[in-house]
């Protein structure tokens, strides 16, 4: 159990560095294949101490304002006084003003897409991390009046965000009746 808690330690480790989503992926992964077990007190390498770093980790990456809808430009068009189609190099404006106003809006556009994928990336994976963690409380601890015991006062101690600790909460009640 510890070598793979210390294999998804260090996939997150490279996330944090990297901002790569695919290690956090691994490291979700690795998690939910962990045996099941809570145990009594931190410092655990189980599986309840691999979920909170992972959410700790995702929740300082997660912009709060993003919002898949809003997505960016498949292309940028060209300031109507170019009088040029969207696409268009930024080389074929003559004038340089124009010009400029047209590669900020490229470089704008192209910021907005890497942020997009990003964070639509991130949206996914913490989707499945939830999911994978309502089947843990939900499914294999809430069997054991004992372990759903040692979650609680483990979550009460846990240093995530409120509204993570809300969701979480709101689960253990669920596995508790």
């Amino acid at each position: 159990m510890s070598q793979q808690f210390d294999q998804a330690m260090q996939q997150l480790a490279a996330f944090k560095k990297t901002h790569d989503v695919s290690s956090l992926s691994t490291a979700i992964s690795l998690a939910d294949a962990m045996p099941s077990i809570v145990l009594p007190a931190p410092p655990a390498k189980d599986k309840l101490a691999l979920w909170f770093a992972i959410f700790d980790a995702m929740d300082a990456e997660i912009a709060p304002d993003f919002n898949p809808d809003d997505l960016p430009e498949l292309t940028v068009a060209p300031p109507l006084e170019a009088g040029l189609p969207a696409g268009v190099a930024p080389s074929s404006i003559k004038d340089p003003a124009v010009r400029k106003k047209y590669e900020d809006a490229l470089a704008a556009n192209g910021l907005k897409n890497q942020r997009f994928s990003y964070q639509y990336a991130l949206l996914q994976e913490n989707l499945r991390a939830e999911s994978d963690v309502e089947k843990f409380i939900t499914t294999d601890v809430a069997r054991d009046p004992a372990q759903l015991e040692i979650l609680r006062s483990r979550l009460a101690l846990a240093k995530l965000q409120p509204q993570r600790i809300a969701k979480l909460q709101v689960l253990l009640e669920h596995a508790a009746k």
